[in-house]
């Protein structure tokens, strides 16, 4: 360990192989108020840079007249803001859970073990006997009676007085064992004869009472009690029956009328947006929050549209009939640019129709046979068998003769036709919709088309039509083109 003196007089420069081997040194020289200005750390010795060893170098000084040592903090204030009724109020609730601690740490019951001498004031002022009274404002918090090093706040509780204001469990004192009496002789009593009963009178033309009918006892209430804990909820006794009730369905929140409604005025009849609500409600609703009513009520909807399964890749004949401005024809024209657009060999007939299709085709390269009759049409199209063959039928409608609707029945099925797909404008109601169904029946329609679907936000009734009729919905037609029928798209578009 070396010691040297730096340019300023009052700083003295230790040098040692650690700091705690120069502490000592500072304190002997400098006196225990002794202040450190720098410390470095660093190498020496050793040979070439080798086995050199560490060292520790600090400069210090001992303490200026004008600089005051450093003193022991009064607590004064601590002890009177420990004082105040807001602590003591504190200290009143944790004083039970320390002396269960407490009693806990020292194996004896909460009774029998005291914590603090501060909360009690009766404690306070009226010590046991036998043991001297905790002064608060000098002897608890008074630094000279700390047992335990200063806290990082100051001077801390004093333990010892803590431990002196604990009573001493009392000692029982003996009892003194009570004198045995002796007890009295005893003296046998003569047992007295019995008396006789006397005989009842008997009252004539007596008239027996009438019984009187006990009221029925009601259930008696469950013996026990059952505080459910926090998170579970008690299951609800049976809702009683009454109008417009049911007992033995979940609640029906508000949010689901309001969806009903909605449905309503999207199209669909009231019978059926009530059925797909209750269903939401009985099935969905117990696995979820009523908030997301609205969305249970869209897969309920959505799992009741059929669509397209399993078409398979073998050839299809598909036939579009309908009636007058009912979008077959967009409806063929965009199915055959579709399909061409991906080179599939695509074939399309206009039966009596117009060049109306055949001028929208031609370009993207499918010729489109025209045939006043299914006999020409079949001939022309001879033994082709492409993917898919289109075929556009002549408007039909209410206003057609049944003769009519036979003949092109017949064409249809010369051709063999395996899929009839009946036009329905999303514009429809649910009436008119209704009646043209009825009136094509004998074309055996097999899908239906959701055609100018743009027109409207609102295309419940054919949607309708066709779950009542059983037939998948194939494709929805607009300006802008075509594509195969979502249910998901199609239920939130009749429940935004």
């Amino acid at each position: 360990m070396e010691a040297s003196t730096s340019n300023d007089p009052d700083v003295k420069t230790f040098r040692g192989r650690s700091l705690e081997e120069i502490l000592p040194q500072i304190r002997e020289e400098l006196g225990p108020d002794a202040i450190v200005l720098r410390r470095r750390e660093g190498l020496t010795g050793g040979v070439g840079g080798f086995f050199q060893r560490p060292y520790v170098e600090v400069d210090a000084r001992g303490p200026l007249g004008e600089e005051r040592a450093l003193e022991i903090r009064n607590d004064r204030a601590t002890a009177e803001g420990l004082s105040s009724p807001a602590v003591q109020a504190l200290f009143e609730q944790a004083t039970p859970f320390a002396d269960a601690l407490a009693a806990a740490a020292r194996g004896t019951s909460p009774q029998d073990d005291f914590f603090s001498a501060t909360v009690s004031e009766d404690r306070r002022l009226d010590p046991p006997r036998g043991e001297a009274a905790v002064s608060f404002d000098e002897d608890f918090f008074d630094p000279a009676n700390i047992s335990g090093p200063t806290g990082l706040y100051g001077p801390q509780p004093n333990q010892d007085a803590i431990r002196r204001a604990a009573p001493k469990p009392p000692v029982a004192e003996p009892m003194p064992e009570p004198e045995a009496v002796p007890e009295p002789p005893v003296v046998p009593v003569q047992a007295k004869p019995e008396p006789e009963p006397e005989p009842e009178p008997v009252l004539e033309d007596e008239e027996p009472e009438p019984e009187l009918e006990e009221p029925e006892a009601e259930p008696d209430a469950p013996a026990f009690t059952f505080d459910a804990p926090t998170g579970f909820a008690i299951p609800q006794a049976p809702r009683p029956a009454g109008p417009g009730s049911d007992p033995l369905l979940p609640d029906r929140p508000q949010a689901a009328d309001a969806a009903e409604q909605r449905l309503v005025a999207a199209g669909l009849s009231q019978a059926l947006a009530a059925d797909v609500v209750r269903e939401a409600v009985v099935h969905g609703l117990p696995f979820t929050s009523p908030r997301n009513i609205k969305k249970l009520v869209r897969n309920v909807l959505a799992g009741r549209i059929d669509v397209f399964r399993k078409l398979g890749t073998e050839p299809r004949t598909i036939a579009l009939v309908g009636g007058g401005g009912a979008g077959k024809t967009s409806t063929v024209a965009y199915i055959a640019a579709s399909y061409v657009a991906v080179g599939a060999d695509v074939a399309v007939i206009s039966l009596r129709g117009d060049t109306t299709l055949a001028a929208r085709l031609q370009p993207l390269g499918v010729a489109v046979i025209q045939a006043k009759d299914g006999e020409q049409a079949k001939k022309r199209l001879g033994a082709a068998r492409p993917l898919i063959t289109l075929i556009d039928t002549p408007a039909v409608g209410l206003s057609s003769s049944p003769a009519e609707i036979k003949t092109l029945a017949a064409e249809l099925k010369l051709l063999d036709v395996n899929e009839v797909h009946l036009a329905l404008p999303a514009t429809l109601s649910a009436a008119a919709a209704e009646e043209l169904s009825e009136a094509l029946a004998p074309l055996g329609a097999t899908h239906v088309v959701l055609s100018h679907a743009d027109e409207t936000k609102r295309p419940g009734a054919p949607i309708e039509l066709a779950l009542k009729a059983g037939h998948p919905l194939s494709y929805i037609c607009a300006r802008s083109g075509v594509s195969p029928a979502d249910p998901a798209e199609l239920a939130a578009q009749l429940l935004p």
